[in-house]
């Protein structure tokens, strides 16, 4: 397993490079060089990582599987607007051995049964107005005190389950439309949207890689544990389009918002900051949007952020909660579900950079926390592993793919992934009180010699280890 690190700017003598590039074997797509290269000559442009599952989707501005480190500027582009999509795992004290097919499909419907059917079906875990305040301004901690959790739990979700507002009491006069406030478009749908890319998982502990660290996490072989993929839930795509022009925004949306943002911008902003400006940043497709941290859209557009960010929290932890609920509701109100660990794979936060500070734009790319827990996820049919950041290791490598997507579908369609022997269930429901399986089968179980190599040229390169491997018992979509 090899890594790539190249000049793309001719830096000064003693000057480090700009872009690393992590392959997992094999080469990265050509394609796309000259758009990371395009990337890394920006002067604000600190530092590129692109990781070993980069790929580039349809609808984004940027690959996935990347970091962009910047400083004095905010580049919303660097990201998806869907900031905090994210994973977390719970484990229990369930043996796997005894979880059949059967069970698994009553856990799944069991949870199903109260997500949202629409957009504004209320159910046990939706939100209040009042509600939605407090977890746009505190994110986890509003989230658990909703949710009945255990407040330890917000140790075991990354950065602590909160993003600090600048001025977060002038939060809703200064960045949210009226709609955006009033609806319940934006407060129904809590933790249960499991559909597109997103899924429930249930896995067992099938390998333990390092023992130590496993005891401390209370991760045993052979134990169920819960893997969720999913968010950040509708309030922060929502209320980041406002900030700028997007592909991902779909062309039947694009009037409305254009409506919103004319209100929010020209109406209620209507005396602060230049007209000028606030339609170069807002209104038009730039490409590239940049932001000045400390101006006055500067700090709107942090505001944003953040609030985007804690509602994502607050969400998955309404999955948490949710996972605990059908636990008890179809094995034993005894049950342990216990969170391991929640971390965001898209989002822009300002972190240490040297003896400064910079911001870290991620696009399908988790935080490496020296000692914390990792999430690689595999597929449907693929392994998956937790890990663990390592404690040293390069500045600019500060980052890890949240799965191996990418490269798992490379690999089936090449004819590569190899037979491991077992099953997997993988279930498709509609939503709701009334939702109903439409889809049934049985899978074959794959190698996971793929997700293997991606995590050795991680730790090869000091970025995560891994500590245990996650067999798929079953999938839930809906």
């Amino acid at each position: 397993m090899t890594a790539t690190v190249m000049s793309v700017a001719r830096p000064a003598p003693g000057s480090r490079e700009k872009l690393a590039m992590l392959r997992a074997g094999g080469e990265p797509d050509g394609s796309m060089a000259p758009r990371l290269a395009e990337i890394a000559e920006l002067p604000f442009v600190e530092s590129v990582l692109a990781l070993p599952d980069l790929h580039q989707k349809a609808r984004s501005e940027t690959p996935s599987s990347l970091a962009i480190t910047t400083r004095g500027a905010i580049v919303p582009e660097f990201t998806s607007v869907a900031v905090n999509d994210g994973m977390g795992v719970v484990m229990t004290d369930l043996e796997a051995r005894e979880m059949s097919p059967r069970w698994v499909e009553r856990f799944f419907s069991r949870i199903n049964s109260n997500s949202a059917a629409h957009l504004l079906d209320v159910n046990r875990y939706s939100l209040s107005a009042d509600e939605l305040g407090r977890a746009v301004l505190e994110g986890g901690r509003a989230g658990v005190e909703r949710y009945g959790l255990d407040p330890g739990t917000l140790e075991r979700v990354e950065g602590g389950g909160s993003i600090p507002v600048p001025h977060g009491a002038e939060l809703w006069r200064s960045v949210a439309s009226h709609p955006l406030l009033s609806s319940r478009l934006c407060r129904s749908e809590m933790g249960l949207n499991f559909g597109g890319n997103h899924f429930l998982e249930v896995q067992a502990v099938d390998r333990v890689l390092d023992a130590g660290t496993a005891a401390r996490w209370g991760v045993a072989s052979g134990r169920v544990a819960v893997m969720y993929h999913l968010g950040p839930g509708p309030f922060g795509a929502t209320l980041l389009h406002h900030f700028s022009r997007r592909r991902e925004l779909s062309r039947a949306r694009a009037p409305l918002f254009l409506l919103s943002k004319l209100l929010l911008h020209y109406g209620r902003r209507d005396r602060s900051g230049s007209a000028l400006r606030k339609w170069s940043l807002h209104f038009r497709n730039n490409g590239w949007s940049v932001y000045a941290p400390e101006s006055e859209e500067g700090l709107l557009l942090r505001q944003a952020l953040a609030a985007a960010g804690n509602f994502g929290f607050a969400y998955r932890l309404a999955t948490v909660a949710a996972i605990r609920d059908a636990l008890r509701e179809t094995v034993t109100p005894r049950v342990q579900a216990r969170l391991l660990w929640d971390v965001s794979h898209n989002g822009i936060v300002e972190e240490p950079w040297g003896e400064r500070t910079a911001w870290v734009a991620r696009h399908n790319a988790c935080r490496r926390g020296r000692g914390e827990p990792a999430i690689v996820a595999g597929s449907h049919d693929v392994p998956s592993y937790l890990g663990v950041g390592a404690l040293r290791g390069p500045m600019e490598l500060h980052s890890y793919d949240h799965g191996a997507g990418h490269l798992i579908e490379t690999w089936r369609r090449r004819g590569r992934l190899k037979p491991a022997g077992g099953r997997a269930s993988r279930i498709r429901m509609t939503r709701g009180r009334g939702g109903r399986v439409v889809r049934r089968e049985e899978t074959p179980l794959c190698s996971s010699e793929v997700v293997d190599r991606l995590m050795e040229c991680l730790g090869e390169h000091q970025v995560i280890r891994p500590v245990v491997r996650l067999r798929p018992l079953g999938t839930l979509k809906n």
